[in-house]
Parts: C-alpha cells; structure tokens; sequence
C-alpha cells in the first residue's frame, strides 16, 4: 500500500465521510493506521487468496473452519 499520511487520511475522510479532519486530527488517525497496515502488510503472505472478495471470504470461511478444507 502506499504511504499512509495526514494527506491520505484528509482524503480519505473527505471523499468516504465528508469530513475533513485538521491536520492534527489526520496526523493522530494516520499514526494509528500506520502499524496496521504494516501488520497487515506481514501477514498477507500467509493468506491464501487474492484481491477478489470471493477468495477472501473462502479464506475466512477455511479459518473459522480450523483450516479445513472442504
């Protein structure tokens, strides 16, 4: 992903919400997105599914299941 910043998340906040935050606002949200997308960033490579929802809810479904699959 790219980088997550006060821009970004202004942005964000703007077209998804209609708010814009202030730049201390939008820095605060930013250093709390930051690390999980890092974390998210780590993991991703054990998941076994690509960018299509249907993969990743069979993904979700195969963990709830104790990785079983059906």
């Amino acid at each position: 992903m790219g980088e997550i910043n006060t821009a970004f998340v202004k942005l964000i906040a703007t077209v998804w919400h209609r708010f814009t935050p202030s730049n201390e606002e939008a820095s605060t949200l930013a250093d709390m997105l930051i690390p999980m997308d890092l974390a998210g960033e780590e993991v991703s490579e054990n998941f076994e599914f690509d960018d299509e929802p249907s993969n990743f809810n069979s993904a979700l479904e195969e963990l709830a299941d104790g990785g079983r699959k059906e």
